[in-house]
């Protein structure tokens, strides 16, 4: 499709020619020049949608206008040439608006015209609802990312007008619900709505005022309170995640939701500094690799499992970027004192003992994190190998208590296979050795669910067949009374090789 080059000397000899102050003034000068092959005409594609496609008015106000030198003098002009623009291509202006608020930064005399005089004009309330929740996204981006004070409060000022807006075309209930419906899928509590939020958080980042509606609706129709919902384990564990890894989309979504109003006050306290600091040091594509290789290591051992795997030899393969990763996140366990680590560690086992299976991996991989430097990098002192078995113990408690999840538990073997939990010293604690193993062989011996059986055997040979040989020989005798006798005779066999 052809579109024709815009005229940026046209639009610059009419802003500085005399008048053109009203719509009908450029309408009568553009129509004068469109008659000279100007700049007004825009190519149509074949259902006749101008508006849609390549409008060379359009192309010259985004050359031209974001890099006048003075503003005062033209602002009459411009907001009469914006309004007519409006009234011919009215999404293309409030795109390139939008464009201009949350992409480069333009000059703060542009940016104040654009927030003082062309905004003030009754653009914002004048929208529709979708044009408001557009809106709504372009202006906190937009008061996120500018550093100019007067121009951030008129940023923050338009959000509040916005909102405003909204909530009015919002008092009835039923419209809210609705509304609300069209864009989100039928949900039937809080937990599963919070779900699929958290699932399509970019997605629906410009709709939070509809998610934050939609869940308000579910927390009557359910009569569960904000004093009930800040009571609920497994809706403050979503909550708590979805606002440090989704903040697109929960930062705003928390501040409308009535129904969490007494919880978003204290957003802040839900995670410690620690941990915010913490899963501040993985980006998005760090975070996306690992959540990548925890799957395919999920897989691997399923594929173990179909194929009646008797056992599984640990791997030392570890990925550069993850090994850097560990490292940093070594270094900043050294720079926490001992009581933070451990209260680190603490707040990451509450989150996994309540995390939805959805939500399990994104948590886990933290603590994984934290378990890997423990076990590569620190360096065996008492208390740092006291952390470590208090991690060990926290792993093994996991994996028993996510036993309802497969993919959990698969997590939970995958860190042990793959990072030499096994060899660690903290086994030469001959009863911390034994106490594990005792629970293992018995949860072994007593689930009847294939693939966690399967599974607990798995962590059971690991620490039978991966460890240091000198274990055995010294606890031979108390294994023989814990053990099976198959499991028993294996063990034999591998200390008749030594």
């Amino acid at each position: 499709m052809y579109c024709a080059g815009p005229r940026k000397e046209t639009l610059v000899r009419l802003l500085l020619s005399d008048g053109l102050e009203t719509v009908e003034a450029w309408a009568a000068a553009l129509d004068g020049e469109d008659a000279d092959g100007g700049i007004v005409g825009a190519v149509v594609d074949s259902k006749g949608n101008g508006d849609q496609v390549c409008a060379p008015l359009i192309r010259a106000i985004n050359e031209v206008v974001p890099y006048l030198p003075d503003y005062k003098s033209v602002s009459a002009k411009l907001t009469a040439l914006f309004s007519y623009a409006e009234e011919e291509y009215s999404s293309r202006v409030n795109e390139l608006i939008q464009g201009w608020l949350c992409g480069r930064r333009h000059t703060v005399r542009f940016r104040r015209w654009i927030l003082l005089d062309w905004l003030k004009c009754g653009h914002l309330t004048a929208a529709d609802l979708h044009e408001l929740l557009q809106w709504r996204h372009t202006l906190f981006v937009a008061a996120v990312n500018e550093n100019v004070k007067p121009l951030k409060r008129a940023l923050v000022d338009d959000l509040n007008t916005v909102d405003e807006t909204i909530e009015e075309q919002f008092k009835d209930c039923k419209v809210m619900t609705e509304t609300a419906d069209t864009a989100i899928p039928s949900m039937k509590t809080v937990e599963e709505l919070l779900d699929f939020c958290f699932l399509h958080a970019e997605q629906l980042a410009t709709c939070s005022l509809l998610c934050a509606a939609k869940l308000h609706a579910l927390a009557v129709r359910t009569q569960r309170s904000p004093a009930r919902l800040a009571e609920d384990d497994e809706v403050l564990v979503r909550l708590r995640w979805s606002f440090l890894l989704k903040p697109v989309l929960f930062k705003p979504l928390l501040q409308h939701a009535v129904a969490l109003k007494t919880m978003s006050r204290k957003i802040m306290t839900w995670n410690s500094e620690e941990l915010g600091r913490l899963v501040g040091l993985v980006d998005v594509t760090d975070r996306v690799a690992v959540l990548e290789e925890m799957r395919a290591s999920r897989d691997e051992l399923e594929r173990g499992f179909r194929a009646g795997v008797e056992h599984i030899h640990s791997s030392a393969s570890t990925s550069k970027k993850q090994s850097a990763l560990e490292t940093l996140v070594a270094e900043y366990l050294k720079s926490l004192s001992d009581e933070k680590r451990k209260s680190l560690m603490a707040e990451l086992e509450r989150d996994l003992d309540e995390a939805p299976p959805h939500l399990f991996p994104s948590v886990f991989l933290f603590f994984g994190l934290i378990f890997k430097a423990m076990t590569l990098f620190s360096v065996p002192e008492e208390q740092e190998q006291d952390q470590v078995v208090e991690a060990v113990s926290i792993l093994c408690a996991l994996f028993d208590r996510r036993s309802h999840d497969p993919s959990s538990y698969l997590d939970v073997l995958s860190l042990l296979v793959r990072f030499h939990g096994p060899s660690n010293l903290i086994w030469h604690n001959n009863a911390l050795y034994l106490q594990t193993i005792e629970s293992l062989s018995a949860t072994a011996t007593l689930q009847v669910e294939p693939k966690f059986k399967w599974a607990t055997r798995m962590v059971l040979h690991q620490l039978i067949f991966e460890c240091d040989v000198r274990l055995l020989i010294q606890n031979k005798v108390n294994l023989s009374k814990i053990l099976p006798p198959r499991t028993m005779r294996q063990v034999s066999i591998r200390l008749g090789a030594y």
